[in-house]
């Protein structure tokens, strides 16, 4: 059951809780995962500054921000599975090969971030969600990106775009997305808010795993249209 199924229920607007609650429950199955994470990603990022998509912040809330992004382009993969946990390591892996000179000029492109995954949840509870991991290209190949060899690596073209993000810090698991998911979602709702998407949603990452200090996580929320409750 994914945040985006719960928040848009119009039976049972506390599942998220519920959901929450079960997610801590499995929190020792992905400790055993930490250190598999740890070393995949260290391969992948850098301590210097990697590249990032540039934004606009039109707007600032008490505790989110309103963002504008520019239309680029974005290399992604998708898997569908029940939690985030269970393909995050393979769908991170995809996409590093593509980096990696898994392209059909095999060249090397720089680690960018952050890493994004657009969660698309199932029709109900217990379904399978579909889950798409994205890197940012470059600058200096967004106008012509180097083709991906797998067929399970697709290049992404997003427009301009304008969200609603929550940031956090610290090491973020599927658990603790959900839990700032929820709390931006009553954030929105505590404003007024109409225009924010709840399905489907982002969970976004910036940090190598041996980043120890101003760790930056963020949910993000589409906006779909200039509109607020009277």
């Amino acid at each position: 059951m994914s945040i985006v199924y719960c928040i848009t229920s119009s039976i049972n607007r506390n599942c998220l809780k519920d959901q929450l609650q079960t997610l801590k429950c499995r929190q020792a199955e992905f400790i055993k995962m930490r250190s598999f994470f740890a070393l995949l990603l260290l391969v992948a990022f850098v301590s210097a500054a990697v590249e990032t998509p540039t934004y606009e912040v039109i707007q600032t809330g008490e505790d989110y921000e309103v963002r504008r992004y520019d239309p680029k382009k974005w290399v992604a993969t998708s898997l569908d599975a029940f939690g985030f946990e269970e393909i995050r390591g393979d769908l991170f892996n995809t996409l590093f090969s593509y980096i990696d000179g898994g392209n059909e000029e095999g060249i090397v492109i720089p680690m960018t971030a952050p890493v994004t995954t657009l969660v698309l949840p199932g029709e109900g509870p217990n379904c399978k969600q579909t889950f798409t991991c994205a890197f940012y290209i470059p600058d200096d190949l967004q106008a012509n990106p180097p083709i991906p060899t797998n067929p399970a690596v697709f290049i992404e073209e997003r427009p301009e775009f304008e969200l609603y993000s929550r940031r956090f810090s610290g090491y973020a698991y599927e658990a603790d997305y959900i839990s700032e998911g929820y709390a931006l979602y009553q954030s929105l709702e505590r404003d007024n808010v109409t225009d924010a998407q709840y399905a489907p949603w982002y969970i976004v990452g910036y940090n190598s795993p041996f980043d120890f200090v101003d760790r930056r996580n963020e949910v993000w929320f589409s906006r779909v249209a200039a509109t607020k409750k009277n």
